[in-house]
């Protein structure tokens, strides 16, 4: 069995997120405010705070990121 999402990631950390928009998946960078079990808190740069439980919407951070 793999990790968990709050045991893959730690607060600070930086990552990027993805949702569907109008059938395109577009990344944007986001850090991990805080775990949550079941999943993590992340904060985009807007300002808003999305609660991440799927590893497939969520990755480390590129380094042009």
């Amino acid at each position: 069995m793999g990790r968990r999402i709050y045991e893959q990631y730690a607060p600070g950390d930086r990552v990027e997120i993805v949702f569907t928009n109008r059938g395109e998946e577009e990344w944007q960078p986001a850090v991990v405010v805080r775990p949550e079990p079941p999943g993590i808190w992340v904060r985009t740069a807007d300002g808003r705070e999305w609660f991440m439980t799927n590893t497939y919407r969520i990755r480390p951070a590129t380094q042009d990121a």
